[in-house]
């Protein structure tokens, strides 16, 4: 007798997204939804009109994985002009279709099973299912209201041989404190 094919998926649990609540709240409320990009007035006419000249011209193909080399070596140029750091846009930039891509194959990069991943929380809510997936464990550091300050005595005791990575975003999502220079 033959097993039914059955697909275990290696995607973690990760419930309900804190988007879908926050989004049902400000309908409920008529209040703005800070929860994600949600833009309430239209694209910038002039940015349309270019979009619709690169695609009328043919750049509505598949880029490389990567992202187009053009593009690649004018981010490295702004990073070298604003930041006065270099980078190879052949090995150190990669271009994604967001923020939370970019996030995820940033943790995909150093995470491995049994590391371990710093989380300040309440947290953005892709971390931690990125960090699973990678078969790490993630490690919570709360930020306490009203001022979200970061406690990095509390980070400190928490860094192991397996921490790999201390995720501080600024301002930080969800509760859009901005951090004093010394936190960062």
């Amino acid at each position: 007798m033959s097993q039914p094919n059955t697909l275990r998926s290696r995607l973690p649990d990760v419930g309900t997204s804190i988007f879908t609540v926050m989004s049902v709240m400000a309908r409920t409320h008529g209040a703005v939804n800070l929860a994600q990009g949600f833009p309430d007035f239209d694209c910038e006419e002039g940015l349309q009109d270019l979009v619709l000249h690169f695609m009328r011209k043919g750049y509505n193909q598949y880029a490389p994985m990567a992202g187009v080399p053009a593009l690649r070596s004018a981010i490295a140029r702004k990073i070298e002009a604003t930041q006065g750091v270099a980078v190879d846009p052949e090995t150190e930039i990669t271009v994604t279709a967001g923020a939370t891509e970019a996030l995820f194959v940033a943790i995909s990069a150093v995470v491995h099973p049994g590391d371990e991943v710093i989380v300040l929380e309440p947290a953005y809510d892709s971390y931690a299912p990125a960090v699973r997936l990678n078969g790490g464990r993630v490690v919570p550091i709360g930020l306490r209201p009203p001022a979200y300050r970061v406690d990095w005595d509390a980070v400190a005791a928490a860094c192991t041989a397996r921490t790999r990575l201390i995720i501080v975003n600024n301002p930080h999502n969800p509760t859009g404190q901005i951090f004093a220079e010394a936190d960062l």
